[in-house]
């Protein structure tokens, strides 16, 4: 079904597999370097949690010009691969839709926590390493249920050492109902944020923030 779908949006373009996975092959090469930026920000710990988040959601779209985003991402490299370690020492998770609140990264930083898992960013990076089109959108767990997005959180958390998770959901959104469901499968804390339009952090978000910080300190 899902190989049907693609191949009636590649008739309406009228574009051949070929030219479909060339372009997938382009594509993959950019998504390979924010994979680096990743691997840099839970591994060695040289990126924070604003750049692994504005990187990785970047692949949504590659910024309208792939080549200049990966003349971006490359730039970036090359400064973060000379980085110093960072110094927070409270690992955190980011899960659901990505934040309408700016400096909610650089205020968890002020406080010595940092997000090295941005769930639903890292999703829209498709770190899969395969050749197979359907496979890649297969799996892609952005568009799928909360037990199928669960497994991969649960193995970053892991992989990760990540301490506790920051569940965002913005106000109208229908992904509010499952955080009873995340709340009783993950074994580590989770600190349910809200927001419903741009902006910076309130106070009472960032009382709950402070919170949550010393709980897991």
């Amino acid at each position: 079904l899902l190989r049907m779908q693609i191949e009636k949006l590649m008739a309406a373009f009228e574009v051949p597999w070929p030219a479909v996975l060339e372009t997938k092959r382009r594509l993959d090469e950019i998504r390979r370097l924010v994979r680096r930026i990743d691997e840099l920000t839970w591994r060695e710990n040289k990126v924070g949690g604003w750049d692994n988040h504005y990187y990785q959601v970047c692949c949504s779209d590659f910024n309208s010009d792939p080549g200049a985003f990966r003349a971006e991402v490359e730039d970036f490299l090359a400064r973060a691969e000379a980085a110093r370690p960072r110094t927070e020492d409270i690992r955190l998770g980011y899960i659901g839709v990505p934040p309408i609140m700016g400096d909610i990264y650089r205020y968890l930083e002020e406080r010595g926590a940092r997000v090295v898992f941005n769930e639903t960013q890292r999703q829209f990076s498709m770190p899969f390493d395969t050749e197979d089109l359907v496979e890649q959108y297969r799996c892609y767990t952005y568009p799928y249920g909360i037990f199928y997005r669960l497994e991969d959180i649960e193995r970053e958390i892991e992989r990760r050492a990540i301490r506790g998770v920051i569940h965002y959901a913005q106000s109208f959104c229908y992904r509010q109902i499952e955080d009873i469901i995340i709340r009783r499968r993950l074994r580590i804390p989770v600190l349910t944020i809200e927001g419903d339009k741009p902006g910076q952090l309130d106070e009472r978000t960032r009382i709950r923030l402070d919170a949550f910080v010393e709980l897991l300190r």
